[in-house]
């Protein structure tokens, strides 16, 4: 391309010097407008391949950092999918502890390991990383407008409330988890003079407020799971979106 350009360029100035020798100055004259609409011509075609290439960038960029989003949101969405199954389970350990206290069962030994799985607290924490960097470099750099305030809606908006509400239903975890301590009897020497540490009493199970305990960590389940369920789909149409467009 640049050969051509040249060679041309060197054609009309022999034929410019030649007509100029046999002073034909209006067949001169065109052929000098035809050399400057060359350059000018020449100029379009190098701003425009310049603005493709900067296109190509940006786009190029801007599929780069929706990646990065879209898997920090699927780690995310697998991070809630294990808070459910924990919760999951930690609701069944409260449901069979439940049954042993309406059936008058006396506590021994072999029920600790179940017991102290009561202790289970999970922490929630989101990948906002991507979607922070993308923010502080121009949010306007995604070009999909439907997209750009999707991502606003949900990393700046419905995040935040999800956090809330899950700090909300999980806030007396430190609480429940301090009360089921307290039940345990002080350390002591048993007849063969050994200690014996953290015995729990064997009428744990009727004690008031082990039932009482029983009913808020089952709320807290109940809870925590029904904003889990909710934000869930959230997340996977976000994913989606993106995915699509990265696609396109």
């Amino acid at each position: 391309m640049r050969y051509d350009k040249d060679h041309m360029i060197k054609l009309f100035r022999k034929v410019r010097q030649k007509m100029l020798n046999e002073n034909k100055f209006s067949k001169y004259l065109l052929y000098a407008i035809g050399e400057i609409v060359l350059v000018v011509i020449g100029i379009l075609i190098a701003l425009q391949i310049g603005n493709l290439n900067q296109e190509k960038r940006d786009r190029d960029y801007e599929i780069k950092m929706l990646s990065e989003i879209e898997k920090g949101l699927r780690l995310d969405l697998s991070n809630l999918q294990e808070h459910f199954e924990a919760y999951t389970t930690l609701g069944n350990t409260v449901d069979h502890f439940t049954n042993l206290t309406n059936d008058h069962v006396v506590f021994d030994d072999s029920m600790l390991p179940k017991l102290w799985k009561l202790n289970l607290g999970r922490y929630l924490q989101f990948n906002r990383g991507p979607y922070d960097a993308l923010k502080s470099s121009g949010i306007d750099r995604v070009s999909n407008d439907s997209i750009r305030n999707h991502l606003i809606n949900f990393f700046d908006y419905k995040l935040l409330d999800f956090q809330t509400q899950i700090d909300h239903t999980t806030r007396r975890y430190r609480s429940n988890v301090d009360l089921l301590l307290s039940f345990r009897e002080a350390p002591f020497l048993d007849k063969d003079s050994n200690w014996v540490i953290n015995r729990v009493p064997e009428d744990i199970l009727q004690k008031p407020k082990f039932v009482w305990l029983l009913s808020d960590i089952d709320y807290r389940v109940w809870s925590s799971k029904i904003e889990i369920e909710e934000f869930t789909p959230e997340i996977e149409v976000l994913i989606q979106r993106i995915n699509n467009e990265i696609d396109k």
